[in-house]
């Protein structure tokens, strides 16, 4: 019998010693594990850092170019300043800020979002043109009405020297003071 107990040590010996084996396995396998979780946490520390700086070149860029195509598209197609007051074919617009629109974009064709105007976009155009239109011609009639003014002047001016006694009839009687009004 006094081998059982020997053995039974051998074992408990064996069996610790397996254990503690296993312990260092699993402590060698813990510490592969976290140094490969580092190497993955390092490298995507490294990605972020580049993706940030790449950012923090290019988003001027795209802050410019979100703004300047928003500005485009809420600016309103109308066609380029011209005399002949009728609907144009081609509706150019001023130029780009981006610079980056073709021809085909600026033609009713080739819109932004691929549509045509709507009616009501027509007519306010054609208001536009007819208002543009008016005012040019009235711009244009200016001088002329100008002289007429100053001549009817100088006529009212002559008259006024004139020292002629104005009849009864043309005078008239004001109904709020009560006061005679003389025209001459």
């Amino acid at each position: 019998m006094a081998s059982e107990p020997s053995r039974e040590t051998l074992t408990l010996a064996l069996g610790k010693r397996k254990i503690a084996e296993e312990e260092e396995e699993e402590e060698e396998e813990d510490e592969e594990e976290e140094e490969r979780e580092i190497r993955e946490l390092e490298r995507e520390v490294g990605d972020l850092g580049r993706r940030i700086l790449d950012y923090r070149r290019t988003i001027p860029d795209r802050l410019l170019e979100a703004l300047s195509a928003s500005l485009v598209a809420q600016r309103p197609l109308l066609p380029p300043q011209s005399g002949s007051g009728s609907f144009p074919s081609d509706l150019s617009l001023a130029p780009d800020i981006g610079g980056n629109r073709t021809t085909e974009d600026r033609t009713p064709s080739g819109l932004s979002n691929g549509a045509l105007l709507a009616e009501g976009d027509l007519a306010t155009l054609e208001n536009l043109q007819a208002f543009r239109a008016k005012a040019a011609s009235n711009i244009a009639v200016m001088p002329i009405i100008l002289q007429r003014m100053n001549e009817c002047i100088t006529r009212i001016d002559k008259l006024e020297k004139c020292d002629v006694n104005i009849h009864s009839v043309f005078k008239i009687k004001s109904w709020e003071f009560g006061d005679v009004i003389q025209f001459g």
